[in-house]
């Protein structure tokens, strides 16, 4: 119970200083996304060969989907796996109004050119 009463005055410290925008920029350059990658930056130049802002929505939904369990959904070990997970992060950009379902449907048909 401590526990989380202190999570949540560290959420409500963190909110009193940072935008939503830079406390997400701070978990993302600091959550592991599996094969070494700690970060953002890291992962999408490890796993694609490009900075965040160029991966396309396939490479981003693979992306957003391995800090849950980045040894379970390694695309370079449990392709499928990992192909599952992104086609769920996709569903929920379409619930959530991000894309629409031609759109994830069409992410989700590109090629992943892991490297």
């Amino acid at each position: 119970m401590w526990g989380t009463l202190e999570e949540i005055g560290l959420g409500v410290k963190l909110a009193l200083y940072w935008s939503h925008e830079q406390i997400l920029g701070m978990y993302l350059n600091s959550v592991y996304y599996g094969n070494g990658y700690w970060g953002d930056v890291a992962a999408a130049r490890g796993y694609f060969g490009v900075s965040p802002r160029r991966l396309s929505w396939a490479e981003a939904a693979m992306l957003a989907g391995l800090p849950q369990a980045p040894s379970a959904y390694d695309p370079e070990v449990h392709l499928n796996l990992a192909r599952e997970r992104q086609r769920h992060v996709l569903d929920q950009l379409v619930v959530n109004g991000h894309l629409t379902e031609a759109g994830a449907d069409r992410a989700f048909s590109e090629p992943l050119p892991l490297r």
